[in-house]
């Protein structure tokens, strides 16, 4: 009976860190992007949206700072830029622009929210299921988030 206590410990060690391991991966996934995170998945990328109406969207987001949205027969040429946890946008008007925060959900997933709202001010994204202003994932690649819209 002596010789299974060391195994057992060792299974449970196994176990903790394994445990310890899939929780900062959750932590991870729950964290505003930094500007240098948001640069690195976005700049000279295009980009697929969809808003919680359902209504999808396209954007090229260049590396020279500016952009091209499309949604529908709507197109916007425009400004970004980053500040430490803002994606930040300026359309020529009527599409004024405005910052969003950006959590990473999955591989090719991402939620965003509007930092003038009570959630995108917050110092951690919510955890509240369809809580975003916005879901996108870069183009040149298969998007990993729930909703598959054709855009």
């Amino acid at each position: 009976m002596l010789r299974s206590i060391p195994q057992l410990g060792v299974g449970i060690a196994l176990f903790l860190a394994a445990a310890t391991a899939s929780h900062a991966q959750d932590d991870t996934a729950q964290r505003w992007m930094s500007a240098d995170a948001i640069r690195a998945e976005f700049s000279g990328k295009p980009l697929a949206g969809i808003y919680p109406s359902g209504v999808t969207w396209t954007e090229d987001i260049a590396a020279d700072g500016t952009t091209d949205y499309r949604e529908g027969a709507i197109r916007r040429p425009g400004q970004w830029w980053l500040t430490a946890l803002e994606f930040c946008f300026s359309y020529a008007p009527p599409g004024v622009g405005g910052c969003f925060r950006v959590v990473r959900m999955s591989v090719n997933c991402y939620e965003i929210y509007e930092f003038g709202s009570e959630l995108g001010r917050r110092d951690a994204p919510p955890r509240q299921k369809g809580a975003w202003n916005g879901r996108m994932w870069r183009t040149e690649a298969p998007t990993t988030c729930e909703e598959k819209p054709s855009v």
